[in-house]
Order: C-alpha cells, then structure tokens, then sequence
C-alpha cells in the first residue's frame, strides 16, 4: 500500500533512533480509519464475543482506546497491539451501516523491538478474563521472551532484566503472585501432552492440572485413563491417587533391606564431587513440594520451593536458611535481643546474690536478719508512731515542754516494747 510522508513516520523512526520512550503518564492518540489497522499475528487470545461488545459499543460509545503502531504492510498502516476485540466490533458495526464507527482513537506505541512488542500485547490483555490454557500460554509466552531479552542484555523500557529473578518480573507484569507463576512454571514443564489438550478441551482446571504435574508420567497416564473412564477428574481424586501411591511407597521403602550406596565420583584431582548439584546457579523452575510426613530440616528452610536436593529425611545442609528467623521483622529482633539481655542479667544477678550469700554463715546471717528487722522496726516507731516530732514543736513555743524531752525515750513505752522484742528474738536465736 503507498503511503505519504507524515509527521508520524518522522517520530518513528525518530523513536526507534534512541529518542526515550519510558513509561510515562501521557501518551500520543490519533483518530485512524479502521480500515488502515490490522490484526497482530503474535496475538494469540481468543477472539470471542464480538457480537456482544459491538452491542455494547452501539449502547454507550467506545470507552478504551485502541493501541496501535505504525508498520505499513499489505494488510494496512498499523498493526494492533491491544484492542483486536473492538477493532473487529466496530468493523462489524460499519458492515451494518453505522458508518460513525469507522474512525477510531488509538494510542500510537513504540515498541523498540519485536519482543517489547510481544510483551506489551500480553501485558495489554493480561486483566481480561482467561481459560486456563489461554492463562498457561500466556505465561510461557511471556517469559520466553523475556527469557531472550535477558540473555542477550536487552531492556525492556529501561528496565534491566538482570535484576532480581524472572518469575518475580513476571508476577508483576501479569498481577498475580509469585507462587501462581510457580504453579504455572510446573505445568508447563512437567504435564504430558494429552493432559494439555485436555485443558484445551477444559475438560481438568487449573488445581486439578497443578496437582497432576507433580506426578511422574506413568502415574499421569493412569489418571488420563481414569478420566476416559468416568469422563471427569477431579482434584480430589488425584490428591487421594497421589496420597495411595505414597503409601504404597512407604510400605515398600520399610520392607526392603537398605541397598549400599552408590559410590561417589572423584574427580581427576581426587576431590568427591558430592556436592556438585549444590554448586549449581539456583533454578528458576518450581518443584512440587514432598509430603511433610518426615521430619526434615528442608521444611524449615527458606529455599524450600527453589531446593533441587530436598529430600524428607535431610538433617544437615551446607545451605541452609531457617525460614522463620530470615522472616522476622526488625521489631522481632529487638524484642527477642532485650528479652536475652534481661534473662542473662537476671541470670547473672541471682548468681552474685548466692555467691554474697556463701560468704555468710546461716547462723550470722540469721542474726543480721534479726538486727535489720528491730532496726527498721524502732525506725517506724520512732518516725511514724511517736509524738516526740509533734512535742518539739511545742518546745520552740513554750520552754516548759523542753524539760519533758529529756526524759521522754527512756520513758516511751513502744520503745521499751520493741526494746523487749529485740530481747527475745536475740534469745531464741542464741537457743
């Protein structure tokens, strides 16, 4: 198709000759013909309910704007990014002769590559409503390229893919956790080709695949067959298939004798290379879990998901990270650090509180108890329950109550009753 010179050919090429194209907050429109836009052959979701969103359109108007960008070929100018749906609405609404619908808004994006390009289309269409294989491809999809992009040192709108792990960016760009792409990473991997086309069909969900991919395939085979059987297969019915193989194993591992080892390979340099699947780079693929009926070290272990040794009898491992302590907050660490400190000083107090008291012999202290207890005993008589304060008030006023002070402790009967008590005390301990 021939075409003119345009403004917008200039920022293209423009665009694709370094000038920044970041994520920012506004964005080129342009009003085009929608018959100057084509459909993007690297979209791969489902072209449904087109009858449905032309209504839809009709009733209030076109609420999204579509994303395009400027590529000339023999099917039109620009190829679409996001909104094949109501592009192929509002065509179908100008067959019927609403012929306002022909022009159409569109953002006009710069991809600066083919695979920028794939990954805006799957970030385009990942909040729409999926099936659980059009969900399964679009993960695969997406991290194939950006699998690409990181090898090969390419960004993706300035981002640096080399930061942090791949399943984390994908989470992001899909909104959705990272234990969902996890799940997804194991199905892909791990299912067999007829349970895939069984997802097409959606004949199994999303739990109900999950839970096959953690079976070997000959146990996934047996499932299939019992699905042909009866028609359906459900999560519960695989739970309990995988809960029975399990068992059976158990049984069989307690009635075979131990089997020597195998022998450890050395390497030409006489160094065991026991330890060579530790050594390795981390795997970005998800592992299905063991069953937690063995106590292990592993279940404890932060690096749990992503362990390619775990096993449910491990005891010791050079790579182990106690998940509840790398967890804990900085609050939690403060606690548990001042709950230490007054242990040990409490500790440590009572030890010095011993020691003091090995140094006195029972008898001597017994005595100082009985001294220290008459003591604070003749104190309160003396500050709190005499008179003698009140009287020597008196004395500054009138100089008669002088010579009744003189006399008045000798002649205090409490003193002299805790006097007495101090006696007998001092009596019964000499018994």
């Amino acid at each position: 198709m021939a075409t003119g010179f345009s403004v917008l050919d200039t920022l293209n090429k423009n665009s694709k000759k370094g000038i920044d194209t970041t994520p920012k907050a506004r964005f080129r429109t342009k009003d085009i013909s929608i018959h100057k836009i084509y459909s993007n052959v690297k979209n791969f979701y489902p072209q449904e309910g087109i009858e449905e969103k032309a209504d839809e359109i009709l009733a209030v108007g076109l609420i999204d704007n579509l994303a395009v960008m400027y590529e000339p070929s023999e099917e039109g100018e620009y190829k679409l990014i996001s909104g094949e749906r109501r592009w192929r609405a509002l065509k179908l609404l100008t067959e019927r002769g609403y012929k306002e619908y022909e022009l159409v808004t569109c953002q006009v994006r710069n991809p600066a590559n083919e695979h920028e390009e794939k990954i805006e289309l799957i970030i385009a269409n990942s909040s729409r409503n999926k099936s659980v294989a059009t969900l399964l491809r679009e993960e695969s999809e997406l991290k194939e390229e950006l699998e690409y992009m990181k090898e090969n040192g390419m960004k993706i709108h300035g981002r640096d893919l080399s930061q942090g792990r791949l399943r984390d960016v994908i989470a992001s760009m899909l909104h959705v956790s990272g234990t969902k792409i996890a799940q997804m990473e194991t199905i892909n991997k791990n299912l067999i080709k007829e349970f895939k086309e069984e997802i097409d069909k959606e004949n199994i969900n999303f739990s109900t695949a999950y839970e096959l991919s953690g079976m070997s395939e000959e146990q996934q085979k047996e499932a299939l067959q019992r699905l042909k059987d009866n028609g359906k297969l459900s999560h519960k019915e695989i739970k309990e298939m995988k809960s029975e193989k399990l068992e059976e194993k158990t049984v069989s591992d307690c009635d075979t004798e131990e089997e020597p080892e195998e022998a450890v390979e050395e390497s030409e340099s006489g160094i065991v290379n026991y330890n060579q699947e530790l050594d390795r780079e981390e795997p970005e693929e998800y592992e299905t879990p063991h069953p937690k009926g063995i106590t292990s070290i592993c279940y404890n272990c932060k690096r749990y998901l992503e362990c390619n040794v775990r096993t449910s009898t491990c005891t010791s491992c050079d790579r182990y990270i106690n998940k509840i302590e790398a967890e804990k907050t900085p609050e939690q660490r403060y606690e548990e650090e001042q709950n230490k400190i007054d242990r040990e000083t409490k500790k440590r107090l009572k030890e010095l509180n011993d020691e003091k008291k090995m140094e006195v012999l029972p008898s001597d202290r017994r005595k100082k108890e009985i001294e220290e207890a008459t003591d604070k005993l003749c104190a309160y008589v003396c500050d709190s329950l005499c008179i003698k304060t009140t009287l020597e008030l008196y004395a500054k006023v009138e100089p008669e109550f002088s010579e009744k002070l003189r006399n008045f402790c000798d002649e205090c009967k409490l003193t002299k009753h805790v006097q007495r008590l101090k006696d007998t005390y001092e009596k019964d301990y000499r018994k």
